[in-house]
């Protein structure tokens, strides 16, 4: 229980500054292989809470996300800014110029800056980690979208 602790501790340290600057993760996501993991989600939304309390924090995809994804959690009623590519603004803001208004939303980007897949709403830990394990593989290179849904 303590490593799932240290682990969310770590994970959430993105989150703890009031300004996002995602571009400066990119030489990291190049440098490492890995995708950017974005977690769009709002206060007192009880999908948001659900997927905090069990699936972000599940050991098994706890463990995934900081193996393999670069992972940026955005609450999108805190204050700060996020920059991304040519947007500059409001957490709220950049869920809109990435075109979701769904929440939680999980966004999945490569080192190109490229959407390569996202998922809108609450995923259960099975459902999940073959998500976090279909982005990670490069999968939706091969197979596309629509056959892994």
């Amino acid at each position: 229980m303590i490593k799932v602790f240290i682990l969310l501790v770590f994970i959430f340290t993105i989150s703890s500054a009031n300004d996002i600057k995602i571009d400066t993760l990119f030489s990291e996501a190049e440098r490492s292989h890995k995708h950017v993991l974005i977690f769009l989600h709002k206060p007192n939304c009880g999908y948001c809470e659900r997927m905090i309390d069990f699936t972000l924090q599940n050991e098994k995809i706890a463990l995934k996300i900081k193996k393999d994804f670069i992972f940026v959690d955005i609450n999108i009623a805190d204050t700060g800014k996020v920059s991304f590519n040519n947007f500059e603004g409001s957490k709220r803001d950049f869920a809109k110029y990435l075109g979701y208004d769904f929440y939680p939303s999980t966004i999945f980007i490569n080192s190109k800056k490229e959407i390569v897949y996202s998922q809108p709403g609450y995923q259960d830990e099975d459902k999940y980690f073959k998500i976090l394990s279909y982005i990670d593989s490069h999968s939706y290179e091969e197979m596309g979208i629509e056959e892994f849904k």
